[in-house]
């Protein structure tokens, strides 16, 4: 085994717990894994593979290269690392909302995730900058793929605030009932 640069065993841990193993000669396998291992990053999962934007979203050459360097170990699944409940709860959570880890489902989940919490991007930039590196999908992927990233993450204090002073503000404006 290579010298690993992030934590393959809990990534490979984490494939088969959500009964997904990679064909790492595949694009579509590649993809997954890439988007899998980001998101769970994003929501607080520390693998240790640094992400940066590319052309399919993000991206870490670090994760391709520890699965490349350990081809046997990946299409085994072989690692010694078990989930925790917390860990196996989170799974089966991004394993729903990626539609059972569709590829273009977790490649905008991914790159509008990573928009908004990594490169700190407001909503609607986010939303500019996703329309114009995934125009290849329609807009109701899209709209789906934004949904369903958004549900990966607990709203701030901050979010809570302000939804709560908007929705003060329709109380407000609507009309008393009789």
């Amino acid at each position: 085994m290579g010298d690993l640069m992030g934590d393959l065993n809990k990534v490979l841990a984490y494939l088969k717990e959500m009964g997904f193993k990679p064909d790492i000669d595949d694009f579509q396998d590649k993809l997954v894994v890439q988007k899998t291992v980001c998101l769970l990053e994003l929501v607080g999962i520390n693998l240790h593979y640094p992400f940066s934007m590319y052309v399919r979203g993000p991206y870490s050459p670090a994760l391709t290269e520890d699965l490349y360097a350990n081809k046997n170990m990946v299409n085994n699944l072989k690692t010694d690392y078990s989930p925790t409940e917390k860990e196996k709860t989170q799974l089966q959570t991004l394993f729903e909302l990626s539609n059972e880890l569709d590829p273009s489902v977790l490649e905008i989940m991914s790159t509008y995730a990573f928009l908004v919490h990594k490169l700190k991007k407001d909503e609607r930039q986010a939303i500019i900058d996703l329309k114009k590196l995934k125009s290849f999908y329609s807009e109701g992927r899209i709209a789906v793929g934004m949904s369903r990233a958004k549900q990966l993450f607990k709203p701030s204090e901050k979010e809570i605030e302000q939804m709560k002073a908007e929705f003060n503000e329709w109380e407000a404006a609507s009309p008393e009932i009789e």
